[in-house]
């Protein structure tokens, strides 16, 4: 891979493969996921490990020909699909493992492969295995067809609050319909910077008595940031109702979540 095109494909990482074909990967590996998953609502993850070649052919892919989706090389060879089962279902759970793995690549002379390309492939591997496996915080969002508008909106209001406002944000949440529990337990996960006791503090105290005054900022902020208006027989309208396909994944994670 020629300099100059190596530049350009780290400069166009999110528009030539995040935008365009990693919701379509997304998709694939997800298809692969339910493939595996067991009677019990686990996923077997019990994935040889490939060869070094395998894998160093499906990183010289990946970075050299951006918008070759995964499925359509791997329909090609089916090594290639066992590569992409072990990157990113394996990795689910044996994280640095499958990084050790794809470092090892670095001290190894493959056709086509470079270091540079290897430090591209774990960007990208890094950014699929972080950004698209939701918490178990989805199992209390009522609208997964908007999970990102609104778990979005959360994180913009409580911004690293531990306490007082961060239990307002999650109770007018919860009053509005937009997620069906509250509970410290529920919500630790997606918003790790909530201290517990200050949280479940204030939280018994927001139960008690008719706030409305003090709620309707933040009632306001959720409507008007997450794009949606409430009737009064209390049903939620979305101003925008197109499925993205990062929150058709998150409706997929949903279903997962909730076999276990």
């Amino acid at each position: 891979m020629a300099k100059d095109k190596l530049d350009e494909f780290y400069e166009n990482l999110d528009k030539e493969y995040g935008k365009s074909n990693t919701d379509k990967n997304v998709d694939y590996v997800m298809s692969l996921i339910k493939q595996r998953l067991l009677p019990d609502g686990t996923v077997d993850d019990n994935i040889p490990v490939p060869s070094l070649q395998s894998v160093a052919e499906v990183m010289v892919i990946m970075t050299e020909r951006p918008n070759l989706t995964f499925e359509e090389f791997c329909e090609k060879d089916r090594s290639h699909k066992r590569v992409i089962e072990y990157l990113f279902i394996r990795a689910r759970n044996h994280y640095d493992e499958v990084e050790g793995l794809i470092k090892q690549l670095l001290g190894k002379s493959f056709k086509g492969l470079t270091p540079k390309i290897v430090f591209a492939f774990l960007k990208i591997w890094r950014q699929f295995n972080s950004e698209y496996k939701p918490s178990s915080f989805m199992k209390v969002v009522l609208f997964p067809e908007k999970a990102k508008e609104i778990i979005d909106t959360l994180h913009f209001l409580i911004n690293g609050e531990i306490g007082k406002n961060a239990a307002t944000v999650m109770f007018v949440a919860r009053d509005e319909g937009l997620i069906s529990s509250c509970k410290y337990e529920d919500i630790k996960d997606e918003f790790p910077s909530i201290h517990q006791k200050a949280y479940n503090k204030e939280l018994s105290q927001l139960d008690m008595g008719e706030r409305e005054t003090f709620f309707r900022p933040t009632r306001t902020a959720l409507r008007t940031r997450i794009g949606y208006t409430k009737k009064e027989d209390g049903r939620i309208e979305f101003t925008g109702t197109s499925l993205s396909p990062i929150n058709m994944l998150y409706q997929i994670w949903r279903w997962v979540l909730s076999l276990f």
